[in-house]
């Protein structure tokens, strides 16, 4: 006997608790498995453990098909997936249960019944992730990137300089600061969807694809003078940043900054880097392993709104 936890905080269908069960319930599988969307307020105490799973095998009654009575026969067991809005808080992972008389495998008989949540446990591949927002965000973010230094190098040539420098890095001495910026531009203007944008580190980049490169080539130490070069490029404003969005990525690996405006180009150029890399592990899920879904989610929605805020920053 095997109870599963799966915590879904959507509250609305169709992606609610209800939806969960009816995908669970569509699923074609020769184990005994029954979906109990959790409406009840219980497993709040482990005192309780035993009872509070004794009442959701109750439950099962209800959901007692021919078919599934038949799996449980066949199989000698039963998992149930118990679908909440909330976590599963407790420490017990065992507890003996009796079961109920109607139950089509030993009636009576105590057995062991073993909780396990699987909210934090289930590990897909890295293409799971989804990174069609990622994509769309670096592109709108290179757009408002060229926007910003092709207004500075018509205002103030001398405060895009240094940054453009590091852009055209060897090549310098060939590459105008124009010719670099009319290159950018034409790779955004070749893009025919934002969502399938992925920046190169290769000849004819854009401004992401040379902050990409920098960033890879770089230290977090030496970078912090790339950041303050970017920040004078795209004129950024310290009014506007008070509680800019700053990644996860960002905050383990920030230098010490000399300023507000550095420190939030720190956070476009590590956010860039940890976007591109993402993706491109995505684009090659087949070399790594699997990584737990929540992780993998919350680390792509912790770019993207670092990300969206920067592009947000940008245009206004």
């Amino acid at each position: 006997m095997r109870f599963y936890w799966v915590t879904v905080t959507q509250q609305t269908e169709p992606a609610g608790r209800g939806a969960f069960v009816t995908a669970i319930r569509q699923l074609t599988s020769a184990e005994a498995v029954c979906p109990i969307a959790l409406r009840a307020e219980r497993f709040k105490h482990p005192d309780t453990v035993m009872d509070d799973l004794e009442k959701t095998l109750g439950e099962v009654k209800r959901e007692l098909t021919p078919e599934l009575k038949g799996a449980i026969e066949k199989t000698g067991s039963l998992d149930v997936v118990v679908v909440s809005r909330t976590s599963f808080e407790l420490a017990v992972n065992t507890s003996p249960l009796n079961l109920p008389e109607w139950f089509p495998v030993s009636p009576g008989q105590v057995v062991n019944a073993s909780v396990t949540d699987l909210t934090l446990r289930v590990a897909v591949r890295l293409s799971q992730v989804g990174t069609g927002e990622l994509c769309r965000l670096l592109f709108e973010l290179d757009r408002e990137l060229l926007r910003q230094i092709q207004g500075g190098l018509d205002a103030n040539r001398h405060s895009v300089g240094a940054f453009l420098d590091e852009c055209r890095g060897k090549t310098k001495r060939v590459a105008s600061y124009e010719k670099l910026l009319d290159v950018a531009e034409e790779k955004l203007g070749d893009v025919r969807n934002p969502r399938d944008y992925r920046p190169s580190t290769a000849e004819h980049r854009t401004l992401v694809g040379h902050i990409w490169r920098i960033a890879n080539r770089k230290s977090a130490y030496d970078l912090a003078e790339t950041a303050e070069n970017l920040a004078r490029a795209v004129r950024m404003e310290s009014a506007k940043l008070d509680g800019f969005w700053e990644a996860l990525l960002t905050a383990l690996v920030r230098p010490k900054l000399p300023s507000i405006e550095a420190r939030w180009a720190f956070n476009v150029i590590m956010s860039v880097q940890g976007a591109c890399r993402l993706i491109t592990a995505a684009a090659h899920a087949d070399r790594y392993g699997r990584y737990p879904a929540w992780l993998l989610r919350s680390l792509s929605l912790d770019l993207r709104m670092s990300l969206d805020d920067a592009v947000r920053l940008l245009a206004s």
